[in-house]
C-alpha cells in the first residue's frame, strides 16, 4: 500500500485516539497501540516484532525510574514538608512562585544541568501548587518553560547542537554565533510572554479552575504557622535528594566546562545520568526502609506509560511512511511569503507535540532555512526563531519528551488530568506564538 495512504490513515488514527481518550476516558496509549499493530502489520508489511521495537525505552524507562525514587518522598510526606517550607518562605507573596520556579529552572538549565532540573522542581512544584491554590499546570508550565530558556543558550545547554547545525548551513563562525545569539534572543522573549500570558490567565480564571480540582489549597490556612521540622525519615530521603541531585548535576556541568581525559571520570560521568541514578538511590531508600516499597512500586504510572509508549508506536510507523519528508515538501508549493515564518513555527511546534524539540525537529527544520531564506528573502533569524520557538513550546505536550516526564514526577492525583491540559495548553501556546510570528516578533534582530 502506498506512503501516502498509510501516512493518512496514522493521522486519522492519532485523531481518533486523542477524541477518544478526551471523550469516554479510554486510555490514548492502548488505542494508538491497536492502531499501530493493525497499520503496521496490515497496511505497511511490518512484523509485529518490528512494530514493537518502535517500544521507547529511554523515556520509559526514566518514567519508571522517577516514579521509583521520588515515590518514596511522596509517600513519607518529605515533598509536602519541603513544599511547605518554600510556602513559608513566600507567604506573604504566594503568587511569585510561578516566577520563582520559572528562574530557578532556566539557571538550572543554563548549568548544564540537564533533564535533572525537571527531575528536582517538578516533583517539589506539583503539591506546592496543590497546597498554594495555584493551578498545577502554571507550575509546570513554569519549569518547562524555564528549563528551555537556559538550556537553549550556546555554551553549556542544548543549545550548543543548535549552534552547530547554523554554523553547519555554511555560515562562518562569527556569524553563526552571531545568528544564533539573535535566534536565542527572540526565542527567550517569545518564552517569557507566552509564560506571562499562561499565568495571566490562569489567574483570572484560577476560581473556575480550582472549582474543577485544579489546585483546591488554601494558602491562609496553610501558612498561619510554621511548618513542623522533617522527621528522621525525612532528613534521610531529603539527605538522598540533595546527593542524588548533585550526582546528575556536577559531574555533567563538569565535564562540559573543562572536560577531562581520564577514563575513570568519563565512566563515572556516564553513570550519573538519571535514569542510573534514579534507580541506584531507590535502591538505597528501600534498604533504608523511608517507605512501603510495594506501595510505591504499585503506584508507577502505568497508565501514562501506556500512552506515551502508544503515540511512539504511531509516530514511528507515520515516520517510515515518510511523514517528515512530505511536510517538508509542502514549504515548495508558493505559500505567501508573510505566512513562511507564522507556518514554519507551526510546523515546528506540530512535529514536536509528539518528538523531541531539540533531537528529531529542529535537526530537521534548521538546514532548510538557508535555501528557504534565499528563495523568499526572509531574514534567515526570523526563520530560525521561528522553528525553534515552535518547536520548545510544544514539548510541555504530554506525547513529548519534557511533557511525559512532567506528567510522570506529578502526583498521581493530578497526572491523568494534566494529559488532557497539557496538551490544550502545548496548543493554544503554540498558535499564540505563531500569531506573535506574524506580528513580526521573529523579525526583532537581523544579519
Amino acid at each position: 500500500m502506498s506512503n501516502s495512504v498509510i501516512l493518512v490513515t496514522c493521522v486519522i488514527a492519532i485523531a481518533i485516539s486523542i477524541i477518544v481518550s478526551f471523550k469516554w476516558s479510554v486510555n490514548m496509549g492502548v488505542l494508538a497501540m491497536a492502531f499501530a499493530f493493525v497499520i503496521g502489520c496490515l497496511m505497511q508489511g511490518q512484523s509485529v516484532n518490528t512494530v514493537f521495537g518502535f517500544w521507547p525505552d529511554n523515556l520509559i524507562f526514566f518514567m519508571i525510574a522517577s516514579a521509583l525514587f521520588f515515590g518514596f518522598a511522596r509517600e513519607n510526606g518529605t515533598l509536602d514538608v519541603f513544599g511547605s517550607k518554600v510556602l513559608w518562605v513566600f507567604r506573604r507573596q504566594v503568587k511569585l512562585l510561578p516566577w520563582v520556579f520559572f528562574v530557578l529552572a532556566g539557571v538550572l538549565g543554563f548549568l548544564g544541568s540537564g533533564p535533572s532540573a525537571l527531575l528536582l522542581l517538578a516533583p517539589i512544584g506539583f503539591p506546592i501548587a496543590l497546597r498554594a491554590g495555584i493551578d498545577p499546570i502554571v507550575i509546570g508550565f513554569s519549569i518547562a518553560m524555564g528549563y528551555n530558556c537556559g538550556t537553549m543558550n550556546p555554551w553549556t545547554g542544548s543549545g550548543v547542537v543548535l549552534y552547530g547545525l547554523v554554523e553547519a548551513n555554511g555560515m562562518d563562525t562569527a556569524t553563526a554565533i552571531t545568528t544564533y545569539l539573535m535566534t536565542y534572543s527572540t526565542f527567550l522573549i517569545s518564552q517569557v510572554i507566552c509564560m506571562a500570558a499562561v499565568i495571566v490567565y490562569y489567574m483570572v480564571f484560577r476560581h473556575k479552575h480550582a472549582a474543577k480540582g485544579a489546585g483546591k489549597g488554601r494558602p491562609l490556612e496553610i501558612l498561619t504557622e510554621k511548618p513542623a521540622d522533617y522527621t528522621p525519615v525525612q532528613k534521610k530521603t531529603f539527605v538522598l535528594i540533595v546527593i542524588s541531585f548533585l550526582l546528575m548535576v556536577i559531574p555533567s556541568i563538569w565535564n562540559t566546562l573543562a572536560p577531562a581525559d581520564s577514563v575513570v571520570f568519563k565512566n563515572f560521568v556516564a553513570l550519573c545520568k538519571p535514569q542510573a541514578i534514579l534507580v541506584i538511590f531507590a535502591l538505597f531508600a528501600t534498604l533504608l526502609k523511608l517507605g512501603d516499597a510495594k506501595k510505591v512500586i504499585s503506584r508507577v504510572p502505568v497508565g501514562t506509560i501506556l500512552m506515551i509508549a502508544g503515540v511512539s508506536f504511531l509516530m514511528s510507523i507515520a515516520k517510515e511512511a515518510g511523514m517528515i519528508e512530505v511536510i517538508s515538501a509542502a514549504f515548495g508549493s508558493g505559500i505567501p511569503k508573510i505566512l513562511v515564518a507564522p507556518l514554519f513555527c507551526i510546523l515546528g511546534g506540530v512535529l514536536s507535540l509528539f518528538a523531541s524539540g531539540t533531537s528529531v525537529v529542529l535537526p530537521l527544520l534548521f538546514p532548510m532555512v538557508p535555501a528557504l531564506a534565499a528563495a523568499t528573502g526572509l531574514n534567515p533569524v526570523a526563520l530560525y526563531a521561528a522553528a525553534q520557538i515552535g518547536a520548545l513550546i510544544t514539548p510541555f505536550s504530554p506525547f513529548s519528551s519534557a511533557g511525559a516526564q512532567l506528567i510522570a514526577l506529578a502526583p498521581n492525583s493530578i497526572s491523568e488530568s494534566l494529559v488532557r491540559r497539557q496538551f490544550v495548553v502545548a496548543l493554544v501556546t503554540l498558535l499564540f506564538c505563531a500569531l506573535l510570528t506574524l506580528l513580526g516578533i521573529c523579525n526583532i534582530f537581523r544579519i
